[in-house]
């Protein structure tokens, strides 16, 4: 019989779920802890097969609770539940056998069906904690924390700010060339480390999806080489993390040498070239494009607006109507216009693929949000969003 470890801070859902798999009791123990700490103590007494985790918790959340099933328990599957959750951020955190996310609420059919497959098969097709998909739902849940890797001898440092990442630490390394290096392991361990008092400087610019897709590209250019040496990363001269200097500690190395995408770097004038033509709309205050998962890729701001954190809850509203609009089978919608009393908000998707929640090679899909004062010219608006939209596209194929 297998065991199952269901985390969550709501009673009531344990209760449900605990219930929900009476019919499989012969094959399937599911055990409850309303905490981390409760999850550790049935960790620590008995054996677990899967582990399912809500990510907000009191006492000790989800992220600490992965972190420490990467260092202790570095075989065991892992699950998520978590509020916030896009197709596209599944698509990712679910490909190359790294983390699946259930949202809530929870679907209890694909819930039981996915806990049980996974058991079914011993753990060969569960999924495993990756450091880009644990860095995924750090932004995704808008946490600060410091992260500490470590790779067999070596130890390095990845901080988070709001879920916006600032700055990175390893092996003599800073700032995006430590993550895109940290990135080659396969067998390493999370873990958190407690923050230091002064500000962490930010050596990082590029969204989260910029790092991932480059260092992505990186390892698939150099993989040979990349698995000899995450393979063998102990070769090198020994290093002692005690040893490290107070800069990889608490990167904060304001001087060191950045090597941006260039062709990112190029794409982003381009596109914001392209929002520039906004500022003809009468009322214009705000543009941004973001990716499907709704990272912000550039921006035009005349009002000081927060167009990240309008764009995040914007896209989120927009995979929610199209995925609404597709059961209702009237078709995909497109364009979401939140009327405030102060201010028009437009968010327009483009995605070229036939499966509104899935982002295909060679086609773009990309999300454009503009803002307009309450008594802007929001024909001409929707009229340019229209045009810009499509001017933008090519960038993002």
């Amino acid at each position: 019989m297998k065991n199952v470890l269901i985390i969550d801070d709501e009673e009531s859902l344990l209760f449900s779920m605990k219930k929900g798999f009476e019919p499989f009791m012969d094959e399937l123990n599911v055990m409850t802890a309303e905490n981390g700490v409760e999850a550790l103590k049935i960790l620590e007494s008995h054996d677990v097969d899967l582990v399912v985790t809500d990510l907000k918790m009191p006492d000790m959340d989800g992220f600490e609770v992965i972190a420490h099933l990467s260092e202790h328990y570095p075989g065991l599957p892992a699950m998520v539940m978590t509020a916030f959750n896009t197709p596209d951020i599944e698509k990712k955190l679910t490909a190359d056998r790294s983390m699946k996310i259930f949202e809530k609420p929870v679907n209890f059919d694909e819930f039981t069906k996915t806990i049980l497959d996974a058991v079914r098969s011993d753990g060969g097709d569960s999924f495993g904690i990756s450091l880009s998909s644990f860095m995924q739902l750090i932004q995704s849940e808008q946490k600060t924390c410091l992260l500490e890797i470590r790779v067999k001898n070596k130890t390095g440092h990845i901080y988070f700010e709001d879920g916006e990442l600032i700055n990175a630490a390893y092996d003599g390394l800073k700032g995006e060339d430590a993550v895109y290096r940290l990135m080659e392991f396969q067998d390493i361990q999370i873990g958190f480390k407690k923050r230091p008092n002064k500000k962490i400087k930010r050596l990082i610019h590029s969204s989260l999806m910029q790092i991932l897709m480059e260092g992505m590209r990186r390892i698939d250019e150099l993989r040979p080489q990349s698995v000899a040496e995450s393979e063998h990363p102990d070769e090198s001269p020994e290093h002692n993390p005690e040893e490290t200097s107070d800069e990889d500690h608490e990167i904060c190395d304001p001087t060191a040498t950045q090597h941006p995408n260039t062709k990112g770097a190029n794409n982003m004038a381009s596109i914001k070239e392209s929002l520039e033509k906004f500022k003809a709309v009468d009322g214009f205050m705000a543009a941004g494009a973001f990716s499907p998962n709704g990272e912000l890729v550039t921006e035009l701001n005349t009002a000081g607006i927060n167009i990240a954190e309008l764009g995040a809850l914007a896209n989120d509203v927009l995979l929610k109507a199209q995925k609404a609009t597709e059961i209702m089978g009237v078709g995909r919608g497109q364009l979401v216009h939140i009327e405030a009393p102060k201010a028009h908000i437009f968010t327009r998707c483009l995605n070229e693929s036939t499966d509104y929640a899935v982002t295909s090679s060679g086609r773009a899909h990309v999300h454009l949000v503009i803002v307009v004062d309450k008594e802007g010219n929001v024909a001409m608006a929707k009229m340019r969003l229209e045009n810009i939209i499509m001017e933008i596209a090519e960038h993002f194929r």
